[in-house]
């Protein structure tokens, strides 16, 4: 990725995060990092570490259902096949940066400003709607990002924690564009 892509991921995203600390803000609870009706409730010395645990293993789940997707399914490997042409090659630290602004950003957006605000519902259908790219062979990512905006939306719930979704979140997106960045599952074009 060139400097420049990387500058405006990291603008974009970091315009993201602070919309959420504002809107945190303006709501009258600028904690967006805690759930102020978690079920759990752990202290922080807890919950954070617990959070960053579920979020981990929840996360690498998802990577490994999506390579068995695109190693199966027709649709999946269009998907793969058009991300690799989006995302071009990815260095490490593309991966890095990208997998952790995203996450971080979307998460205190979609979970820590919205969610408390209009609930877990309508947090997760306006996250998958953001998701939303103009072919049609992209509706199996939009109507996963509604289903992990579910997921990370009950994580954030449960736990009390932002942690849990952006681990996940992060953990999904890093495993998964190694996987984009590293496999091609075009067929060998024969002579």
């Amino acid at each position: 990725m060139s400097a420049l892509r990387l500058q405006t991921v990291i603008f974009v995203y970091g315009l993201v995060s602070a919309s959420a600390l504002v809107w945190g803000y303006i709501r009258g609870n600028p904690d967006i990092y805690h759930h102020p009706e978690g079920i759990l409730q752990l202290p922080l010395q807890y919950g954070v570490p617990v959070g960053i645990a579920a979020g981990i293993v929840f996360g690498i789940i998802i990577a490994r259902i999506t390579r068995f997707t695109v190693k199966r399914f027709e649709w999946a490997r269009k998907l793969h096949l058009e991300f690799r042409g989006l995302l071009g090659r990815l260095g490490d630290v593309d991966i890095i940066v990208y997998a952790g602004t995203s996450a971080i950003g979307e998460e205190m957006l979609f979970r820590g400003a919205m969610q408390p605000a209009l609930g877990l519902v309508a947090a997760s259908l306006i996250f998958g709607i953001v998701h939303i790219a103009p072919k049609t062979h992209f509706i199996p990512w939009t109507l996963q990002a509604i289903a992990m905006g579910f997921a990370f939306g009950l994580m954030y719930e449960i736990s009390g924690e932002l942690a849990a979704p952006i681990a996940a979140h992060f953990t999904i997106n890093y495993v998964n564009l190694h996987f984009i960045n590293n496999y091609n599952p075009a067929p060998p074009v024969t002579a």
